[in-house]
């Protein structure tokens, strides 16, 4: 798949690493919250093997809006003042008139380290006590007499931490401590990668599912408790659709073909040319060696083993659904 440059401007904004990654020979960029996000360190199929092997350091700062799901932070306000935000970001609450809102963002530039051997490197700079942390757990960990706080989370299957770095300074000194020191552990750059994340069935919000799909449809159901005395909007919505159950489901698909270039969603046909999904996300997968995708798939083929066809570049290529993750 070819890439193409992404011209610099005022609109989209570099990160503190980003001079760092560009000496280490980023080859691609995407944008995320108006921020560049490296995409690619060369092949993207290499990477995604080193990444199963050994540890990387990603550069994920344009992360520091993704708690508002990559809402604009103006047009937040905007829903919630009712006013022009033009000029100011301070507002009154729509429906609280007495209650004063400001809206700021924090200064919270993301390091992610990923791969099996980030518990090793981790440990190396922050001491045994790093590697305790449960899934999903957070602490402060000092560097160099400046704290960080530091989860053990990130967006690979393959383990790893988020470093939430507010110390600038401290932040590109532990960047460049982690090459410095990193070598036993073979270290490279590297940036979320499209083959493992698909692999590992982590989705994408914009790509493989967006407001318009509901949490049942996409796997979310055990994160969905509909028995609490606790009311949030669309709660009595959701019942319905649970008590109804749900007409479609986000599932995995191989593609019998050895690549693809997918820049929106494709029409997933029975052999009778009746629609019945489409695909949102899909990459070649040298694992499987043929190209693996995330679709959404209407009843009642969104099942394990059901077929379909599916039209790329003008030839016509059989489909066969599976559950998610793919490995």
């Amino acid at each position: 798949m070819k890439n193409y440059s992404i011209a610099k401007s005022r609109r989209i904004r570099s990160s503190p690493y980003t001079s760092r990654i560009e000496r280490q020979g980023v080859t691609a960029y995407t944008v995320y919250n108006h921020m560049l996000l490296p995409a690619a360190f060369g092949s993207i199929e290499d990477s995604c093997d080193h990444l199963k092997k050994d540890v990387q350091v990603w550069d994920v700062a344009a992360e520091r809006q993704v708690e508002i799901s990559g809402v604009d932070a103006a047009k937040l306000v905007q829903l919630m003042t009712c006013r022009d935000l033009s000029k100011s970001k301070i507002g009154r609450c729509y429906y609280c008139p007495n209650f004063q809102v400001k809206i700021f963002e924090p200064n919270v530039d993301i390091i992610a380290i990923q791969g099996p051997k980030s518990f090793s490197l981790m440990e190396k700079v922050f001491g045994k006590k790093i590697t305790e942390l449960k899934f999903f757990g957070f602490d402060y960990y000092e560097f160099k007499g400046v704290k960080h706080l530091i989860a053990r989370s990130g967006w690979s299957k393959q383990g790893g931490f988020e470093i939430y770095v507010e110390n600038t300074q401290s932040g590109l000194d532990l960047y460049d401590h982690f090459f410095e020191i990193g070598k036993e552990f073979n270290l490279k750059p590297g940036c979320p990668n499209l083959i493992e994340r698909i692999e590992s069935g982590l989705l994408s919000y914009g790509n493989d599912f967006d407001n318009n799909d509901n949490p049942f449809e996409c796997g979310f159901e055990k994160y969905v408790n509909l028995d609490s005395e606790v009311q949030f909007l669309g709660k009595q919505k959701l019942k319905e659709i649970k008590a109804a159950g749900i007409k479609r489901k986000l599932m995995g698909i191989y593609i019998e073909t050895d690549k693809i270039s997918l820049t929106k969603s494709l029409k997933i046909k029975d052999d009778k040319g009746n629609f019945i999904g489409e695909l949102r996300s899909a990459c070649y997968s040298p694992h499987f060696k043929k190209v693996i995708g995330i679709a959404m798939i209407n009843e009642p083929y969104c099942k394990p083993l059901a077929t379909g066809v599916i039209e790329i570049d003008g030839n016509s290529l059989s489909v066969k659904v599976c559950d998610l993750p793919f490995i």
